[in-house]
């Protein structure tokens, strides 16, 4: 059995109460449920500290004698707004975020991770009463995302504040150890996740969902990378009918409102040539509504999909993106995604991707 991930918790005066007990309450659940997460509290020394609603804690180690950490949650508080003065405290958050796999902050957890220069040319987020604190701190690179739960910028996730937490870590926890630990976890904590998502088959009735969600994604691309990556004029009512009967698409709705789709192919594609595995699964048009960036739904639905190839007896899942869509790139290689060759076609190119699907037994190397 691997070793439990650590889980450190940083405490400090006037640190907010469900910021840090949400957070450390989900791990702790989830890591009763997987025995994978060791959950405990950190902070300068050794000695109790007051939270904003009057609990007094002890903490169960200090800076000096925390375990090497592999996930520092940050919460928040009316404490946060003095901690960033605090050149030991934010030493020690810099220090232990560059050995963590995954940093979480909770609402003005943000001002410290910003103190620690931790968030440049992220997209970051806090409390909607802190917005304009937060922008205030960071660098021009950095993008302040509001009204969202929580933002995934891979080793960096910040939540907006108190029980936008909870949401948070259960995001981490899924990404971590797949949806139904989260979703049980969740369930044990009898907290409704709202992030849970209805994915199934496309019919015709959708099409004009799917083709709302490829035009959204087209104008974004556009707007924020500026280069084409789809021509948005391509994705008529007509195509996406077209789509939907031809090929296998799924769509996600989230409280009834689509978020997300994409499809799944079987089919030879002969601009790569031998730079892939016959036995596979090719996602196309994976797409999120830009009105849920940052909750973590690409993910998902690649892990959807993953599992879906595998019930298919496939040992790989496959994708590709434009190799200008420099962002797009560094998030596959994220989610774990080995980059297997490029294509340049007249005035655009490329880049193929494939990630081996756990549990299955012919991973020979391309």
């Amino acid at each position: 059995m691997e070793r439990a991930r650590q889980v450190a918790v940083v405490l400090y005066d006037k640190v907010d109460t469900l910021d840090f007990t949400g957070t450390h309450d989900v791990f702790g659940v989830a890591g009763y449920l997987g025995r994978d997460f060791r959950v405990f509290t950190v902070a300068e020394k050794e000695t109790p500290v007051m939270t904003v609603s009057g609990i007094t804690i002890t903490p169960q180690y200090s800076f000096d004698t925390c375990p090497t950490t592999d996930i520092l949650i940050v919460p928040g508080g009316l404490g946060a707004r003095t901690e960033i003065a605090n050149s030991r405290l934010i030493s020690w958050i810099r220090e232990a975020a560059g050995n963590a796999m995954v940093v979480l902050s909770v609402r003005t957890g943000a001002l410290l991770l910003a103190k620690a220069g931790l968030q440049e040319g992220l997209r970051v987020t806090t409390n909607r009463m802190e917005y304009d604190l937060l922008r205030g701190m960071v660098s021009p690179g950095t993008t302040v995302v509001e009204n969202v739960r929580y933002v995934d910028n891979g080793s960096i996730v910040m939540s907006g504040g108190v029980t936008t937490g909870f949401d948070a870590a259960l995001h981490v926890v899924a990404r971590l150890c797949g949806e139904s630990r989260a979703l049980e976890t969740a369930s044990r904590l009898e907290y409704c996740w709202h992030t849970k998502l209805d994915i199934r088959r496309a019919v015709l009735e959708d099409a004009e969902a799917v083709r709302g969600l490829l035009v959204g994604a087209a104008q974004w691309i556009q707007r924020t990378q500026g280069f084409v990556q789809w021509r948005e004029e391509r994705f008529t009512h007509a195509y996406a009918s077209d789509v939907i009967e031809r090929y296998e698409v799924f769509v996600a709705h989230m409280n009834g409102v689509p978020v997300g789709c994409f499809s799944v192919q079987w089919g030879y594609e002969e601009i790569w040539g031998d730079q892939f595995h016959e036995n596979a699964g090719y996602v196309h048009r994976l797409t999120v509504s830009r009105d849920y960036q940052g909750m973590g739904i690409g993910t998902r639905l690649i892990n959807w999909a993953e599992d879906y190839v595998k019930d298919q007896g496939k040992s790989w899942l496959r994708l590709d993106c434009m190799a200008d869509n420099l962002a797009l790139n560094r998030y596959y290689a994220r989610e774990g995604f080995v980059f297997c060759g490029r294509y340049d076609g007249q005035g655009w190119s490329s880049h193929l991707y494939e990630r081996h699907i756990a549990g299955k037994s012919d991973a020979k190397q391309p």
